[in-house]
Order: structure tokens, then sequence, then C-alpha cells
């Protein structure tokens, strides 16, 4: 009965797993169980990702309420700033919508009529004092005493005022008429003023730089130049003439000149502050840069010195000579005209003029062989 009963459960067990063992049966529902864990978990995994999806969407949503709050207070704020200005221009929403809907032209237009509409207002004002103190002025006076007689002449007089006054106001429209016309033609001009000013700002820059149309500019500029050189030249006679000056263009003029006194403090005077010797001696500087001067194909060979050296104490005149000897040892002819006699010592080739009877005189050279 045992083994009956055994036999019987195994075949009802077989029936139940198919036929399988039970190892089979355990381990296909072990791997259910992994795989049901599995998916819990991941629906965990899940589950807390989009709880934090849900607290990230819920602050953005309060963000949003918050930033739909501001912007509904600050829409309310200007709503009440745009009825505040209705108010003081005394228009409503919809006459603003239709004023910001026209173009430039248009305000310009408008612009003008104020304009037009802000004088004719000041003229009315004016009028209006003028007639106001014409009315104080009869009511201080009081009613003037007419006869019956003299009223149809008064009222003549009133008509002819009046008439005269219609005149004056017709003149006035007319004024007001071509004014108006005026105006509109210098709108339609301003482009070609503009496209002119443009290009007399163009003629202008050329002729800043290139001068004005007798050339006076440009030929000034360019001895500035000349100038420069001149300058710069002297200076360095005058290193040996004069040490305590120097020379300098006087700024923004191109042939004017200044003096450095290097003796104080390189202080900056006029050339008619110098004596009779440095004007001299800076006139000589000049004169040697002018002769240092060379063009390409052009070199002064010759120097002409009338008088000016009696103006000098014996070491200037020293120095002076000295400068004239160097220049002429570098080939070029020097020739000094004067009365002084400590020229006879220093000068070695001399043309006297030796006066004799009235009204004639003799030549005489001296220092020439044979």
């Amino acid at each position: 009965a045992a083994r009956a009963a055994h036999a019987e459960r195994i075949a009802a067990r077989a029936e139940v797993f198919d036929g399988r063992t039970v190892e089979a049966v355990e381990a296909e529902i072990q791997r259910t169980l992994r795989a049901a864990d599995a998916d819990a978990e991941q629906a965990r995994t899940e589950r807390t990702t989009v709880e934090a999806h849900h607290e990230a969407a819920a602050d953005r949503r309060a963000e949003a309420e918050k930033a739909r709050d501001r912007a509904a207070r600050a829409v309310e704020l200007h709503r009440e700033l745009l009825d505040e200005a209705l108010a003081e221009l005394e228009i409503d929403e919809d006459t603003l919508r239709g004023h910001l809907s026209h173009g430039r032209e248009w305000a310009g237009r408008a612009r003008q009529k104020i304009v037009e509409i802000e004088r004719a207002l000041d003229a009315a004002q004016v009028l209006h004092r003028e007639r106001k103190r014409a009315r104080e002025e009869h009511e201080r006076r009081g009613r003037p005493a007419l006869e019956a007689r003299a009223l149809p002449d008064a009222r003549a007089a009133v008509d002819t005022a009046l008439q005269a006054f219609r005149e004056a106001y017709e003149d006035d429209r007319a004024l007001l008429r071509q004014d108006t016309h005026a105006r509109e033609r210098r709108a339609e001009l301003a482009p070609d003023l503009g496209e002119a000013t443009r290009a007399l700002r163009v003629l202008g820059e050329l002729s800043m730089l290139i001068g004005s149309h007798d050339g006076a500019k440009f030929r000034d500029f360019a001895q500035s130049l000349t100038l420069d050189a001149v300058v710069g030249l002297a200076n360095q006679h005058l290193r040996e003439l004069a040490p305590r000056y120097a020379l300098m263009r006087v700024p923004d003029e191109d042939l004017e000149l200044q003096v450095i006194d290097c003796d104080m403090g390189d202080e900056i005077r006029s050339v008619q502050s110098l004596s009779g010797g440095e004007s001299f001696l800076v006139s000589l500087a000049l004169a040697l840069g002018l002769a240092s001067l060379s063009a390409r194909d052009t070199r002064l060979e010759s120097l002409f010195i009338d008088e000016g050296f009696g103006t000098l104490d014996v070491k200037t005149l020293d120095q002076a000579l000295d400068t004239l000897d160097a220049l002429q040892a570098s080939g070029r002819q020097v020739g000094l005209i004067s009365h002084v006699p400590h020229f006879a010592e220093r000068v070695g080739i001399q043309v006297a003029v030796v006066p004799e009877a009235p009204g004639q005189s003799r030549v005489e050279v001296h220092g020439v062989a044979g």
C-alpha cells in the first residue's frame, strides 16, 4: 500500500512538474525569483529617479509661479504707470496705440505743427498782454466823454483801425504761409545740404592739407621746412659764437623764431629782447646756416658780411672771426665789409677804399703778393 501510494504521489508530482525533476523546478523557481528581485530593484531605482524628477519639477513649478507672480506685479505696475501717463496726456489707450502706429514722417509733421501752434500761442499771448495793458490803461484813464455828433467819426476811426488790423492779419497769414513753404522747401533740400556739407568737409580737409588757392599756405609750410633745416645748422654755429642761446620755431607759426636762453634755465625769449651784439651773432649764425644749406646741385661758395662787428667786444669778435676762418678753411670765400681796425690783424687779404680829394677815392689791395 505504501509503495502504491508512493508511486501514486510520484505520478501526481510528475503531472504537476510536467515530468521535470524537483531540482529542475527548484532551479527555475530560483531563476524566476532572481529575475523578480532584479525587476523589483529596477522598479525601485526608476521610482527614485521619478521621485527626483518630480521634486525638480515641483521646484521648477515653484520658481515659475514666483516668476509669474513677479511678472504679474510688473505688469500691474506698468499698467499703473501707463494709466498715469495716459491721464496726464488726457488720452485713452486706443488713441495712444493709434499715435504709436504712425511713422517718423508723421511724427515730424506733428512736431512741426506743435512748433507752429506754440509760435501762434506765443503771438496770441503777446497780443493778449498788449490788449490787457491797453484795457487797463483805458480803464485807468476813464471812459472818454464823446458827444453824439463825434460818435460817427470815432466809429469811422475804429473801422479804419479794424481794416488796418485785418490787412495786417492777412499779411501775417501770408508770411506764415511763406514760412511754411520755406520750411517744407528746407526739408526737401536738407538731404542736398547734408551732401554739400560732407563735400565741403572734404574740401576743408584738403584745404588744411594743401593750403589756399593762391598757394600761400603751402608755400609757408614748405618754407617752414627749409627754416627748420636752417635753424638746425644755425644752432651748430651758435654753439661756437654764443653758446648761451639757441634758436627755435615759434609754435603754430611757420616763419617766426624765438631764442632759448640756456643760462636762464632754458627760458624762451623773443628775438627782440637780444642786445645789438647778440642780435648780430644770431644773424651771423643764421647766415652761416643758410650758407651751409645746399641743394642737390647748388652750393653757396661765397659769403659777404656787411658791418655789425662794431657792436661786439673783443672776445666775441675773436669768436666770430674764428668761426669765419673755419668756414673759409672748408673751401668757401668769406668777404667782410667793416671799419673795425681789429680786422687788419686777422684778415690777410684786404680791399681798402682810401678817400682822396673831395668826391674821389682809390682802391688798394693789401696782402696779395705781387
